[in-house]
């Protein structure tokens, strides 16, 4: 590694001045905005506020301001606001402002912060409370602020905290009492997306807190700097998963204006291995969340390694690392594109002094857990990112993915060749199956329990079978371990412990004793099978495995992990407003879906191909469904879920507790943002690459996905969401998709009249399918309904209809205004093609209604003249 100062553009100083008056402008402007609209602040305690950031936006051609609440100079949490200022002028409001006033208006009945932060983590019953303390002491977690919390009734002086749990993968936002250390608020920020068990991060345990990595002082740089040349052997985009296309060689695939150190630097440090500016990615096998490897390219940054899945995990480690490590990078380039930035709280080491917080870098973690056997810890089928505040590193984990049974099958004798035992125990200590199997033939235990020492080198080379006895499951290993075996096998016996012989089950360790091997445990019937055979002088030789995908190179899921972290950055405070406990029915996960499907597009896609999610990881064929309900598509018999479909989208988690199902609410907004992609490429063209045409339909839609996300607010509800998309294609067009957009999110039940009903309510969204009266029928648009059209329409003095089908006899064209009055009566011959007068008819809306000999139809008709 080599340590190196690079340039900047822009004199820091330079910025942070003309960034100050910006400041000073824009407080100005929202002080006179929120003056004047009373519906507002009438009710607030106060209108004063602090801005929390100021974001200019290319696409929007203005800049987003967020502000936040203060009474008395403290924040009042949850209640922020976001503006689009252009021009001093206020295009966009999004937030409000609490009516509650505090009791205790100064802070003197506040005690100390890590007081208070010791009382949270007993509350939470964190173990070893004084490593909290010194982490505390040390700067390695964040210190707590004054914050006021609204109750409902008051405002209540209290701490916000954030913090890693030491001994999990949660990351805790907390709202406690600064006097009493009573919290009032927990979230963890640990989106969970194992894709059956909802959001919440798993509780199991770790030894080492992975945000004690030392921050670095980057400053301006003093030198010029030629960025490196680099290479990576990984699956490039749009290349989804090993199922769906080869690795090969990219080389310098960094965008400049995205990352202009390259991949390789954070100016500071040029880096060998698998980390830079943007993600610094490597192995934590044995979930501890400390640093492990990093695959090591060189000071040629070549990043060559051999994949080859059969001769297990341990061979292609290094080309694993490197996958992660490059889709991070290149989903870092490609939203940076669209307006993920420095100022909008992306995730850098080196900001290059554009403002927003550094040293947040992506701490990648790949097969977390890999090298633990204790399948009970949930250390598989799973993924997740964490994001805090900005400043701070988020964390992905990525997991393996096991596949299904038969771990135990057959080689020899011939007549059981290739047959396999369904259903076998696993032994929760020793070196997991999945990372490497084991072949063998089978020896039978000197003794039969193998409860005490066995002879020394009687199993040397064999997988060595023993009865249960009454001895613990890692002494009968351990003894099979010590006479040479290189795998073990444990059957079942009857009233063992009083268990049926024929039941199995995992088998527990006791955390301290090594054991090199790996097990299985049989029912007797399967285990007294095996040694009747040996005892016939017949040779069993078996195989013990357990198929494994390594989520590492699912490009997919890795892409939705970091839409975690792009949601949750770019929505209100950037912290803790997609919280499913706040808001039941935040979009988190379609996001990120969304983000995956736009990233993994085939140039050969379009709106009639079907789009599954995970079908590496879930071990389907590219064509599966995956992991969601059904398959991506506007096609409503593939996909015929509305917004109606998420009431009720909830279930019972590990804790008892009743919890949204947010892995479905997200897909059905996924599915509405998946149509509404397929409506701009019919208007603007189809584009495979996002960022490869910005006038394409397909980088059109991101853009204003994107920019809604920073519109929207915090706690955003499907009909928050649409608006705020809206609003960005309002400031960024015009307003030229706006009915695009109305016409897409009604046919899925977010039209006008849709109601989200409470925020803490996933029961009472009431769907609606009807458009603004404008957008009945889009400019230029021929509509038609079944076997009916109508064209042109707009119209202006006359209008055709058209009918699919021969039609016999005349037809009656009825034509009734917005308030349902009969303003025009008219018959028509089909077969001459005779026109429709509308002279009389004033500019507006109407309802054409044609009826004859077997056919009764009705559409909408615009005049504008």
């Amino acid at each position: 590694m080599k340590n190196r100062k690079l340039p900047i553009l822009v004199a820091v100083f330079s910025l942070l001045t003309v960034n100050s008056v910006f400041a000073q402008q824009h407080k100005n402007v929202v002080e006179n905005y929120l003056r004047s609209n009373l519906a507002i602040g009438k009710n607030a305690a106060n209108t004063d506020f602090i801005i929390s950031s100021e974001d200019p936006s290319e696409s929007l051609k203005a800049t987003v301001v967020k502000i936040q609440q203060t009474y008395n100079g403290i924040p009042v949490f949850g209640n922020s606001s976001t503006l689009l200022i252009r021009d001093n002028n206020v295009l966009n409001f999004t937030g409000d402002f609490s009516s509650r006033t505090a009791k205790l208006s100064g802070t003197s009945q506040a005690q100390d912060a890590s007081k208070i932060f010791i009382k949270v983590v007993e509350n939470l019953k964190l173990s070893d409370a004084q490593s909290y303390k010194q982490s505390l002491t040390k700067g390695e977690i964040k210190e707590p602020a004054l914050v006021y919390y609204d109750n409902g009734s008051e405002l209540v002086l209290s701490y916000e905290m954030e913090f890693y749990e030491q001994k999990s993968s949660n990351l805790w936002h907390i709202i406690a009492d600064a006097k009493t250390g009573t919290i009032y608020s927990k979230d963890n920020l640990t989106l969970s997306c194992n894709f059956a068990d909802g959001t919440f991060g798993r509780t199991h345990e770790h030894n080492h807190n992975s945000a004690n990595i030392p921050d670095k002082t980057i400053g301006a740089p003093t030198t010029p700097f030629l960025v490196n040349n680099a290479s990576y052997n990984v699956y490039p985009f749009p290349i989804e998963a090993p199922t769906f296309g080869n690795r090969s060689i990219v080389t310098n695939p960094w965008d400049l204006s995205a990352s202009s150190l390259g991949w390789q630097n954070d100016n500071a440090t040029e880096y060998n291995i698998t980390r830079g500016n943007n993600v610094y990615a490597y192995t934590d096998e044995n979930s501890t969340n400390a640093i492990g490897l990093s695959a090591d390219g060189g000071n040629s940054h070549i990043f060559d390694f051999p994949l080859n899945t059969a001769n297990g995990l341990d061979s292609y480690k290094d080309a694993s690392i490197t996958n992660l490590f490059y889709v991070n990078n290149r989903v870092h380039d490609v939203l940076y594109k669209f307006g993920f930035t420095e100022t909008s709280k992306n995730f850098q080491a080196y900001n290059f002094g554009k403002g927003g917080g550094q040293n947040d870098y992506v701490l990648a973690e790949a097969r977390d857990g890999a090298g633990v056997a204790d399948l009970s810890l949930n250390y598989y089928n799973n993924a997740n990112f964490s994001t805090p505040s900005d400043g701070t590193r988020p964390r992905m984990q990525m997991y393996i993915w096991l596949g299904a049974q038969p771990y135990f099958s057959y080689n020899a004798p011939s007549g059981l060749a290739g047959t396999s035992i369904p259903s076998v125990g696993l032994g929760y200590f020793g070196p997991p199956l999945w990372k490497k199997s084991v072949t063998g033939d089978v020896a039978i235990s000197p003794i039969l329990d193998a409860c005490t020492a066995l002879p020394t080198g009687s199993l040397t080379g064999k997988i060595g079978i023993a009865q249960r006895g009454n001895c613990n499951f890692i002494v009968k290993v351990k003894n099979l371990e010590d006479a040479g075996a290189i795998a073990g096998i444990i059957y079942n016996s009857p009233n063992a412990e009083t268990n049926p012989g024929e039941a199995i089950s995992n088998m527990s360790g006791d955390g301290t004793t090594p054991i090199n091997i790996p097990s299985v445990f049989l029912p007797q019937s399967r285990g007294e099978a095996i040694t009747n055979l040996i005892n016939g002088s017949q040779n069993v030789n078996v195989t013990l495995s357990i198929p494994v995908k390594d989520g590492s190179l699912d490009n997919g899921i890795i892409s939705h992990e970091y839409g975690h972290g792009l949601s949750t950055r770019l929505t209100g405070t950037s912290v803790s407003c997609l919280s499913s406990s706040a808001d039941k029915e935040q979009m988190g996960e379609g996001w990120s879906d969304f983000l995956a499907l736009m990233l993994t597009m085939k140039s050969t896609d379009n709106a009639s191909v079907p789009r599954g999610i995970g079908t590496f990881a879930s071990g389907e064929p590219t064509t599966g469904v995956g992991i969601r309900p059904a398959k991506y598509s506007p096609d409503p018999a593939i996909n015929g879920f509305t917004y109606g479909d998420t009431n009720g989208m909830e279930y019972t988690n590990a804790n008892g507790a009743l919890v949204p199902d947010v892995h479905s609410i997200g897909f059905v907004w996924a599915t509405i943002l998946w149509d509404l992609h397929w409506k701009y490429v019919e208007k603007y063209g189809f584009n495979n690459d996002i960022t490869a045409d910005p006038n394409s339909g397909s980088a059109r839609v991101f853009q204003a996905v994107v920019d809604g996300l920073k519109l929207q607010g915090c706690y955003p509800t499907f009909i928050m969401g649409r608006d705020a998309i809206i609003a960005a294609d309002q400031a960024s067009t015009g307003g030229s998709n706006k009915c695009t957009i109305w016409n897409v999110f009604a046919k899925r039940g977010v039209g006008v009249n849709a109601n989200a009903g409470s925020k803490t309510n996933i029961n009472d969204q009431v769907e609606d399918f009807t458009v603004p009266a404008e957008c009945a029928l889009a400019t230029n648009e021929v509509t038609s309904v079944k076997g009916f059209s109508i064209y042109p329409n707009p119209a202006k003095n006359e209008v055709f209809l058209n009918f699919k089908n021969t039609i016999l006899g005349k037809v009656n064209v009825e034509i009734y205004d917005a308030s349902g009055k009969l303003v025009s009566q008219q018959q028509i011959d089909p077969s001459s093609k005779e026109a429709v007068n509308t002279q009389k008819l004033a500019n507006g809306v109407y309802v054409v209604k044609a009826s004859g000999i077997g056919l009764n139809y009705s559409s909408k008709l615009i005049i504008n003249k």
